[in-house]
């Protein structure tokens, strides 16, 4: 198994932690929605944004994101298995860059600038070296 394979595979593992983790926090955020009352509103930049809205498509997406980083992840994992079988993943990296920077922009939305901030530069990063591994694993299986 070549050292972009093992890699993969590596990254793969790690999406399924973050898989985990989105799962856990979307619902977490559509529960705490329920709390919210439509007149909650937060002052941003001196204009009035309702909460209920954002929180809620906060928690959906970290559920839709959750469910798409474990397919995600098992895709890579069989495309590192099966460097053949590595084309579907690699049009799935693409998705998961555009996803981790729409998580980004949710994110930075809902909560501004902050140490978490941290978590979605990682996302965008670990996109995208997947899609460049998946680049190189499928030149490989083509040899």
């Amino acid at each position: 198994m070549s050292k972009e394979r093992k890699l993969l595979k590596v990254i793969c593992f790690l999406y399924v932690l973050d898989a985990i983790a989105c799962l856990a926090f979307g619902g977490l955020v559509l529960a705490g929605a329920g709390t919210l009352s439509a007149s909650d509103v937060a002052i941003v930049g001196g204009y009035e944004f309702p909460l209920l809205p954002w929180a809620a498509a906060f928690g959906v997406w970290g559920i839709v994101s959750g469910v798409f980083y474990l397919i995600y992840a098992g895709a890579g994992i069989r495309g590192a298995n099966t460097p053949r079988k590595i084309g579907p993943f690699r049009v799935m990296s693409l998705i998961a860059v555009i996803f981790a920077v729409v998580g980004m922009l949710l994110g930075v939305a809902m909560d501004g600038v902050g140490a978490q901030s941290v978590t979605y530069v990682v996302s965008i990063v670990f996109a995208i070296a997947c899609l460049v591994l998946s680049g190189k694993i499928k030149e490989q299986a083509e040899r």
